[in-house]
């Protein structure tokens, strides 16, 4: 984890303060916030599901669950973790926006399948992801991610508008 910490530093340093140093008591309290906010067992602070925070009911496996699914197999894709991890979960949503951007010179629909997950669908959620974040952080680190993955949606809304 600290490579890539120091490989977020080197990229973000400039708009984000990062801890000055970590020792070990700083890793596991910094693991206990990221389980506190996104893995349990209590209540999530900031559930990792765009369904949480686009359905009516805050609910898993809702109908944004379906579109990201539906998305990823019109593309010839799937989720490595499909039917145990909702497909909606933030990671892999941030993995398939680094996928099409990658693909974008190949194919015209790579790029309007990411103008639709960004604009259409995470647009939707991740800020008010972002914003449980920054509010239930009680680590400088996890503090700081969220500043990073802000930072990383900014320029991406930026770069495909």
């Amino acid at each position: 984890m600290i490579h890539s910490v120091n490989k977020l530093e080197e990229h973000c340093g400039a708009h984000i303060t990062f801890p000055a140093s970590f020792a070990d008591a700083d890793w596991q309290d910094a693991e206990y916030d990221f389980n506190r906010l996104f893995v349990g067992p209590q209540a999530l602070l900031a559930p990792p599901y765009a369904s949480v925070y686009i359905e009516k009911e805050p609910q898993l496996m809702g109908n944004s669950t379906q579109e990201i699914r539906e998305l990823l197999h019109a593309l010839g894709l799937s989720s490595r973790n499909e039917n145990q991890i909702p497909d909606d979960h933030v990671s892999y949503e941030i993995e398939l926006c680094l996928l099409l951007i990658n693909h974008i010179p190949r194919q015209h629909v790579y790029e309007e399948a990411l103008a639709w997950l960004v604009g259409d669908h995470m647009s939707r959620w991740l800020p008010k992801f972002i914003v449980r974040i920054e509010h239930g952080a009680q680590t400088p680190l996890l503090f700081a991610i969220s500043k990073v993955l802000s930072l990383w949606f900014d320029d991406l809304r930026r770069r495909i508008s």
